[in-house]
């Protein structure tokens, strides 16, 4: 799973939150940039219309539904997920430079403000008519990330990126691939994944 930059925005309803985004993703895109999005809102909705077959599927007790046509895939999971699964799951389905949430509240997630709401937990900046100056600090945040990625051993806890300086980023690295070499069976070790739960 690649790293990848996370900037949420947050204000009250007609701030300006989706021109801003909108805004940003074209021109992250036109730089070449991967742009992945969440929408959160507190509104109870449903994409999925009644009598339509991907509902009944749902109704029938599919967790998951997936619409797919050839313009495009829409996949429907019929329960609440956390905000790290859902980074998680995008994170699974490709290989993206940010993902922008608008709507943000976590405050695992650096935010941009917009107007007068109440400040939340990690907010990195305030959007007032500023756009150069927020396209600049994501940009900056996304290169950071690249460095990052370009490091030969990442590791995650709870789904979230344990940052790594070199010693022990060897001290890890050489020591797993010690054991692994030693079973009965490990010839050429090229890659390494390992996932458990405690």
């Amino acid at each position: 799973m690649s790293h990848t930059s996370i900037f949420g925005f947050y204000g009250r309803s007609n701030t300006g939150k989706t021109a801003l985004i909108v805004k940003i993703i074209k021109k992250l895109t036109n730089k070449g940039y991967k742009v992945a999005t969440i929408k959160k809102t507190d509104k109870k909705i449903d994409i999925d219309k009644k009598g339509k077959d991907t509902w009944k599927h749902g109704q029938a007790g599919a967790k998951l539904v997936v619409l797919s046509s050839s313009y495009e895939t829409d996949f429907i999971v019929k329960e609440n997920m956390l905000n790290d699964d859902i980074i998680h799951n995008i994170s699974e389905m490709g290989c993206y430079d940010v993902i922008i949430v608008e709507g943000a509240r976590d405050p695992s997630i650096p935010k941009i403000r917009l107007g007068d709401i109440e400040e939340r937990d990690n907010t990195i900046g305030y959007y007032q008519d500023n756009f150069e100056d927020i396209f600049e600090l994501i940009k900056k945040e996304i290169a950071k990330k690249k460095v990052f990625n370009n490091q030969d051993i990442n590791v995650w806890v709870n789904k979230k990126v344990v940052p790594l300086s070199e010693f022990p980023a060897d001290i890890i690295k050489n020591g797993i691939l010690g054991m692994l070499k030693s079973l009965k069976g490990v010839d050429k070790i090229d890659e390494v994944e390992i996932s458990f739960k405690r």
